[in-house]
């Protein structure tokens, strides 16, 4: 794997800098699940002097062989589960053994500070240093354990009907193929590079896989692909020129298998394109994942996109899709990610369009925002008729929730 060099700069960089999220910050490989998920750990071998560090620590360097082992000794499913999952100990050792890594200035800091705080995935932490640093790996470790938990073991998801494992655990297939196959997966990937977070977030990737659950990085990266047009043209738009910046359009998914779009989805949709053309905003948001029905192929927010350049001849420049959601709630979370990342003027209202009961709904969301994400990541506004609604993104959307490893 490619290693990316951190330069030293000193700790005079790191006391200036130990820092404020940056709207202009990027994440690194969008197109991987761990780093949607686990930002932290996946980044700690992005990094070449990070990595060494790591792999030269001796506490961490017998943590990842003693995984590794007792993953090839796992003989029973439940077995197998926890060799694939960090114990309580791990975790606690491994952040111990992380916070005595750390240094001010040094790369591990740099890391953090060029990077982890920057992105604003762990914002609600507000330690410094060492403290940060293992606040920040137990959210990492204790949402790896809990995708494991899930697609492994048949945890219960926040949404069972949606998000559930895709197989009968105590299944002949299940117990035989299923889950050996992924263990001698798994094994083979970590020899190579046996550290300390090795088998569990290759676990987390197999896991995920063989589920089909890895939508949380559909058409990623979306900056050179769906929202490649769009992307650009942000850049280049005036926004005084328009009341608000964007229309969101919150997906509607249909109930037929093979149905790609349903009726309330192309509805919502046409309101939209009307509302641009009558130059309400410069943007269209098209906002949902792959959801409904279960393990459906067809993305909302794409099919949405598909329906306003074909119906309507909406430029594909005007058109954002975020293919991610799966829930109202994140519907205006993962909007306002993109654009706290892409330069909109977030201090400038943007619209949200849906049907007359789906808004009374949003109206009284803030509860379950705080109850599932623990956070509400807009503000709304007024609301201008039955059908919009003005809203705000708010900073905190760009909180990682390490428990929807499908939309984290």
């Amino acid at each position: 794997m490619k290693k990316v060099s951190i330069c030293c700069l000193g700790l005079l960089f790191s006391l200036c800098s130990y820092a404020q999220v940056q709207r202009e910050y990027h994440l690194i490989s969008t197109e991987k699940v761990e780093n949607k998920a686990y930002y932290f750990t996946a980044l700690l071998r992005e990094f070449g002097e990070v990595d060494s560090m790591i792999c030269h620590d001796p506490v961490l360097k017998k943590m990842g062989l003693k995984k590794l082992e007792r993953l090839h000794e796992a003989k029973t499913s439940q077995e197998r589960v926890e060799a694939m999952k960090f114990s309580t100990e791990e975790i606690t050792e491994a952040g111990k053994a992380l916070a005595n890594l750390y240094k001010p200035g040094n790369p591990i800091d740099q890391l953090l500070t060029r990077h982890i705080i920057p992105s604003g995935c762990y914002q609600q932490y507000k330690e410094d240093g060492a403290a940060f640093l293992k606040k920040i790996w137990e959210q990492d470790a204790e949402g790896m354990n809990y995708a494991i938990e899930v697609y492994a073991a048949a945890r219960k998801p926040h949404y069972p009907q949606i998000d559930s494992i895709g197989f009968y655990i105590h299944s002949r297939r299940f117990i035989e193929e299923i889950l050996p196959a992924c263990q001698q997966n798994i094994a083979f990937e970590v020899k190579t590079h046996p550290v300390f977070y090795s088998v569990p977030m290759a676990a987390v990737k197999a896991l995920l896989d063989v589920n089909d659950r890895r939508q949380s990085i559909d058409y990623e990266p979306l900056c050179s692909t769906e929202n490649r047009k769009a992307y650009t043209q942000v850049s280049q738009t005036e926004w005084n020129n328009y009341p608000y910046t964007a229309i969101l359009v919150l997906g509607a998914g249909p109930e037929e298998p093979n149905v790609s779009i349903s009726p309330e989805g192309k509805l919502r949709s046409a309101y939209a394109a009307m509302m641009y053309r009558q130059h309400q905003a410069p943007f269209i948001i098209v906002s949902g994942g792959r959801v409904h029905p279960y393990h459906t192929p067809y993305n909302e927010a794409f099919e949405m996109k598909k329906y306003l350049m074909d119906v309507w001849q909406i430029p594909e420049s005007a058109i954002i899709i975020e293919p991610h959601a799966r829930h109202t709630t994140t519907n205006f979370r993962n909007a306002a990610r993109i654009m706290f990342r892409n330069g909109f003027p977030v201090e400038k209202a943007a619209v949200v369009t849906s049907s007359f009961s789906h808004l009374n709904f949003v109206e009284g969301m803030d509860s379950r925002c705080l109850r599932e994400l623990g956070y509400v990541p807009y503000r709304l506004g007024k609301r201008l008729n039955e059908r919009m609604m003005e809203f705000f993104p708010l900073q905190e959307s760009l909180i990682i929730q390490p428990t929807e490893p499908i939309d984290p």
